[in-house]
């Protein structure tokens, strides 16, 4: 497979002093997808961006410095769990203080793991690496709590729609046998019966439901896909 079809996830490096970005980036850049920021506002613009394209999409994990200027990285964490795009985002401190009133205040922000200053290339990769692997855990899990969300309600829906549907498509079959075919009111009365019966095909799909996908709606939205996930 060709080095750039594959897909590296993104990290954004947050710290005011060039040259840490630097080491973090050296470290860093054979396996994941790098961008860099030196400062708070800069940071959560990068990761908040509204950018359709999904290469573009917010960061995999964040790395930020704590002291700062002007916006310290408790304060941009905290302005990161406050947006949806960003919420769930791992983001470790980076820090040459380990006190406990430091890192009381970075867990207390939002952070998730921090890492000390001078970096150790081991732990930072060792860190980053947990981190994105409990990332994919729980949106696995989510997934999994999704889609049973979704078989029940396609149960309960397929429930309350199978009587009346085979009431309809029944009496339906029942006038048009005793409609002449010159009758134009026979025309009518089939188109009622072939969209009940569509409506039959619909619910057989939801009941085939075994995993969760989404397309595209409107005004940016997505609604389950029912062919796809009614696939085997």
């Amino acid at each position: 497979m060709p080095e750039d079809s594959i897909h590296k996830e993104k990290i954004l490096i947050v710290d005011d002093a060039p040259a840490n970005l630097r080491v973090l980036a050296e470290i860093l850049m054979s396996d994941y997808e790098i961008s860099v920021s030196t400062n708070g506002p800069e940071a959560i613009e990068i990761a908040t961006k509204e950018d359709r394209m999904a290469e573009d999409g917010p960061p995999d994990l964040i790395l930020l410095d704590i002291m700062m200027p002007d916006m310290d990285g408790y304060e941009v964490c905290r302005n990161l769990r406050e947006h949806v795009k960003t919420k769930d985002i791992p983001i470790i401190f980076v820090t040459a203080n380990t006190d406990d009133d430091t890192l009381e205040r970075a867990f207390d922000s939002g952070g998730t793991d921090y890492v000390r200053k001078p970096v150790n290339r081991i732990e930072l990769l060792a860190r980053i690496k947990s981190a994105l692997t409990h990332q994919k855990l729980t949106r696995k899990l989510l997934q999994e709590e999704r889609l049973e969300g979704v078989l029940e309600m396609a149960g309960a829906i397929c429930h309350e729609l199978n009587q009346p549907m085979q009431a309809i498509s029944g009496f339906a079959q029942l006038l048009v046998n005793d409609m002449s075919r010159d009758d134009r009111k026979h025309e009518y009365v089939t188109i009622i019966k072939n969209q009940i019966d569509k409506m039959g095909d619909i619910t057989k799909k939801l009941m085939r439901i075994t995993k969760y996908e989404t397309r595209d709606y409107i005004e940016s939205t997505k609604i389950i896909d029912i062919d796809k996930s009614s696939s085997h």
